[in-house]
């Protein structure tokens, strides 16, 4: 048992390691450039047919659900501006190929597209996740029937929208479902819990930022993955790539890199580039772009090594309690609610997947940065509208198994027993509470080494 419950930070370089790999990363990206943007994926499609049934004798009682906000713009609109800019220049100095022509025209029309509109929920984001309020009422409906909804989400206008599209698509087949939709700043320290949570020390989180924002991995990795090997990438957009700094491009590879970034982003909010993309850019430059944003990523939401990792995840027990205790509470008749809902963010839902102990989804940082970087596939762990869904089922002996579904797909957990993917509860429990602890034990001996 002590063994199980060793801390996923930890057990991380030992699971991944058989699940995750450079060529295992490149080879995902092979199937779809899409997966070549960590964390800003548009979801994927999911099984069309039904899910396999619980064991014999099971029955459903309760479902929850975590869940990020669905396709949404950028964050800040000068993502794209600062690089339509620079196609826009080099379109007057003449050295833009045809292709990069048609680059800069498609730029120019998604920076039209994602003016003023910065941060909020894409219409695409809508149609995920009411999809997946769909599926989950034709899997799960004849549990939704019998009782009420309990629905919270983040303040920000996207999780809000992303909660009330689920549901919507919970209603379409019953519109009799009470569901109970909430979005309030007393519930922030639960659905972000890093950030708002009253014990997490804020110097703290910013001085672990500010030491991720020098980036000595930057140094490391561009000298490792990026050094040369774009000219003839560089070729297919521009005549004379010496001219780019004059065009306020740093450097080639961060030209390359926002031009890909945000050909692929744009397919947030409509735009199918797909076939441009695969036209310009290789597996191996796809692959290195992922690389450097999955480490810019990871350090700019915990900070940089596995120390500051874990210390961030420690302060996420409010979320990982509030799951836990309402499954108890339904298991127990305490809870009012069939369902419990969580709208959040990504840099909350990762933690959480690495804290169920969901396999394969735990990054972990180490000497070797290419191994850090492609230690979690992140583009299928938390793509838009990622979602962790579990559901409870008991037999008459008063037996509970639990579920867990990872983007709508049966997840693995560390877990000895033959009803796989279906979990004894007490096992479970037992998994999820034993990462935490350990995680808030690593941080006290951490920070007291640290002072």
């Amino acid at each position: 048992m002590r063994k199980l419950l060793t801390t996923i930070i930890a057990l991380a370089v030992a699971t991944i390691a058989l699940a995750q790999s450079p060529e295992a990363i490149r080879e995902m990206i092979r199937e779809n450039s899409n997966f070549s943007i960590p964390t800003v994926t548009t979801y994927q499609n999911v099984p069309i047919g039904k899910i396999a049934p619980a064991p014999k004798g099971y029955k459903l009682f309760y479902y929850s659900l975590t869940g990020r906000h669905g396709s949404r713009y950028e964050l800040v609109d000068t993502t794209f501006v600062y690089t339509c800019n620079i196609f826009n220049r080099a379109a007057k100095l003449g050295i833009l190929t045809e292709e990069g022509e048609r680059v800069r025209k498609i730029l120019n029309r998604a920076t039209d597209e994602q003016r003023g509109k910065a941060g909020e929920l894409a219409s695409l984001g809508q149609v995920q996740w009411r999809g997946i309020g769909r599926r989950a009422y034709r899997n799960f409906g004849e549990l939704f029937d019998k009782g009420s909804i309990e629905a919270k989400s983040s303040t920000k206008m996207r999780c809000v929208f992303s909660m009330v599209s689920f549901v919507e698509g919970v209603k379409e087949k019953n519109t009799k479902i009470f569901v109970e939709q909430e979005a309030r700043e007393s519930f922030l320290p639960i659905l972000r819990p890093m950030i708002d949570n009253p014990a997490s020390p804020k110097q703290l989180i910013y001085d672990c930022r500010n030491t991720a924002r020098q980036g000595e991995w930057r140094k490391e990795i561009t000298e490792k993955l990026w050094h040369d090997g774009f000219n003839q990438t560089l070729s297919k957009l521009v005549t004379k790539p010496e001219l780019l700094k004059e065009c306020g491009a740093p450097t080639p590879f961060w030209f390359l890199y926002r031009t890909h970034h945000l050909l692929l982003f744009s397919q947030n909010f409509g735009f199918d580039n797909y076939e441009m993309i695969r036209s310009i850019f290789s597996v191996e430059d796809e692959y290195r772009f992922y690389c450097y944003q999955c480490l810019s990523w990871l350090s700019l939401s915990w900070g940089w090594g596995n120390d500051n990792a874990a210390i961030f995840m420690s302060y996420m027990r409010p979320l990982v309690d509030d799951v836990l205790t309402k499954a108890q509470d339904a298991i127990d008749g305490r809870n009012p609610h069939v369902a419990n809902l969580r709208f959040t963010h990504d840099s909350y839902f990762v933690p959480l997947t690495t804290i169920l102990g969901l396999e394969g989804c735990a990054a972990t940082f180490g000497p070797d940065i290419e191994k850090s970087a492609t230690s979690a596939p992140l583009s299928k762990v938390v793509p838009m509208a990622a979602n962790v869904q579990m559901q409870f089922y008991r037999n008459k002996a008063g037996e509970v198994l639990v579920r867990v579904m990872l983007n709508e797909k049966d997840a693995t957990l560390p877990i000895e027993c033959k009803t796989a993917p279906f979990y004894p509860w007490d096992k479970f429990r037992a998994l999820v509470e034993g990462n935490m602890a350990e995680l808030e034990r690593r941080r006290d001996a951490i920070l007291k080494k640290r002072n």
